[in-house]
């Protein structure tokens, strides 16, 4: 049966526009914790200060900068640990399993941060912040697969950019909350802390009643009939057989149905060319500058002479312009019907602009959200059922590891190029550019096996594309 003619398309119902917006809840978490824990470096410095005194240390500013500087780093490095385990979790708890576990880790973390403000120790502090970054590491991987893999194909460009969407909203309401005026005070800070369990803890208690993906369900544990009743759940209707039919062009022979690790898709030859996509994609968004702006953000503003007081509120409208540009792209993909590898070449395009830009007091350091959804969204359609998880592991790890090495060394860098630090950036970018217009396929209204047929230096044999042949050494 051709494909074009399994191909399907949805309208909202109740329980998908429920999955969408309690799932994107962790991306909220993502964002939230993002600011709360690290954008604050007066607060966070402040509170080094109560601390350090048990120390055999004299109170010096290097000494100071270090302790915040390692800090910062292990929310990437939790981010890490985070993006490694959630291949084995997506395959065998599933996509919602993977969901739910995760929810009740980032409670303990949350309960870890609100005591780590209590304790006053600097290590217990260091440790929640590591368990936070575990858990945001997990967010960040299974929400875009498992919304990815239960969208339709007139729905998948939108429900795609969703997961930034909400980190944005964590962004913002983190930083409302975070004013000296709401609860941004050692005071406060408990509260701060725990409000991202609250939201974990209603997510925890809403996801059970999530149907699994249906491609995780038929492929995968070969369950055809809960595979059915997941579709018949999340799209209110008895007729789901085109659904079923679609999925099951991706089912491949008994033989080659094998368990594909991280290590194994890295040496697969018919799929180098997708595994080098993620990691030139990912390599384009964190190299962009987009981490020192997200942690820089205020240090940046400080160094330019404004003041204390009215940097808060500057990065609170900086927010608010990226959450717009970002409702700017969602109505792109509705209204003008732009291909996703479109809108990657338009991102890339501003990316050689945005950094010579970078250096003028007066325009924001944006930090690039319009182009932050598109590598998940690109590794959901890049690859089949048997080695999605895989690499979402591969484009996890290297988003935090880049995401580790941008943060530490920012500031040593900024030292020797000054208000020029972002120009490093566009070369990158431009790399990017060239790499998307070439080797990105079209992807809107397609089919995961349709995408696959349309990359380049693919094979064109039918068989070829489910059956991965390892590379020669």
């Amino acid at each position: 049966k051709p494909l074009f003619s399994c191909s399907f398309s949805q309208n909202l119902t109740t329980s998908f526009i429920r999955i969408v917006m309690i799932s994107a809840l962790g991306s909220v978490q993502y964002g939230y914790n993002l600011w709360v824990i690290y954008s604050p470096t007066v607060l966070i410095q402040d509170f080094y200060n109560l601390t350090y005194v048990k120390l055999p240390v004299h109170n010096e500013e290097q000494y100071e900068i270090f302790m915040l500087g390692v800090t910062v780093s292990l929310f990437p490095l939790g981010g890490v640990i985070g993006a490694l385990v959630v291949g084995p979790l997506v395959d065998s708890c599933g996509r919602k399993g993977t969901l739910l576990i995760n929810s009740f880790f980032s409670m303990v973390a949350s309960m870890f941060m609100v005591c780590a403000s209590m304790i006053h120790s600097y290590a217990f502090t260091m440790f929640a912040r590591f368990l936070i970054g575990i858990s945001i590491g997990v967010f960040s991987t299974v929400i875009p697969m498992y919304l990815g893999e239960i969208s339709p194909l007139n729905l998948r460009g939108i429900i795609g950019v969703l997961p930034h969407l909400s980190l944005t909203v964590g962004v913002t309401v983190a930083q409302v909350l975070a004013f000296r005026e709401v609860m941004g005070t050692q005071e406060g800070w408990p509260i701060l802390m725990s409000l991202s369990g609250i939201l974990a803890l209603f997510q925890a208690i809403i996801v059970p009643s999530f149907p699994e993906s249906p491609r995780y369900l038929l492929i995968q544990k070969k369950d055809e009939d809960k595979a059915r009743e997941a579709l018949k759940k999340l799209w209110h209707k008895d007729d789901v057989d085109n659904e079923m039919e679609e999925i099951r062009q991706e089912v491949p022979p008994d033989k080659e149905d094998r368990p594909m690790n991280a290590l194994k898709l890295l040496c697969y030859r018919n799929l180098q060319w997708q595994v080098f996509s993620v990691i030139i994609l990912m390599c384009g968004q964190q190299l962009s500058g987009i981490n020192a702006v997200y942690f820089y953000t205020e240090r940046t503003y400080l160094s330019t002479g404004i003041g204390k007081d009215s940097v808060r509120y500057i990065t609170l409208v900086s927010t608010i312009l990226l959450f717009i540009a970002l409702l700017l792209v969602v109505s792109f993909f509705h209204l003008f019907s732009l291909k996703t590898p479109s809108v990657l070449k338009g991102m890339a395009l501003l990316q050689i602009v945005r950094p010579g830009f970078e250096h003028c007091d007066v325009i924001p350091p944006s930090g690039n959200p319009r182009f932050c959804s598109l590598p998940n969204l690109i590794i959901t359609e890049l690859f089949l059922q048997s080695s999605r998880s895989s690499a979402f592991v591969i484009g996890g790890c290297i988003h935090w590891l880049l995401n580790f090495l941008t943060i530490v060394t920012f500031i040593n860098i900024q030292k020797y190029t000054g208000p020029y630090v972002f120009l490093i950036c566009c070369p990158i970018c431009c790399g990017s550019l060239m790499y998307i217009l070439k080797v990105v396929p079209e992807t809107k209204g397609k089919t995961f096996l349709e995408i696959k047929r349309n990359i380049p230096m693919t094979p064109k044999n039918e068989e070829e594309e489910v059956v991965y042949q390892p590379m020669s050494t």
